[in-house]
């Protein structure tokens, strides 16, 4: 089986942009348990960096996730 992370990628940037739904869907995901990882982190500016355009709320929550790594 491909990695979550590939599958992912390939979901989120799909039509080339990160939508208002796509960035709720990685939240409730990566926030639930109260804990990410330094590479749920380096995922999320991954797949900013590979969009072609995304929606302010991806910036909001990359800035959430930081706090709580570190």
């Amino acid at each position: 089986m491909a990695q979550w992370r590939d599958v992912a990628k390939a979901f989120a940037l799909a039509d080339g942009h990160i939508s208002q739904k796509e960035v709720n869907i990685l939240r409730k995901a990566l926030l639930d348990d109260g804990h990410v990882s330094k590479s749920e982190l380096d995922f999320l500016k991954e797949i900013k960096r590979d969009a072609a355009s995304s929606v302010q709320l991806l910036d909001e929550l990359i800035a959430d996730c930081e706090k709580i790594v570190g």
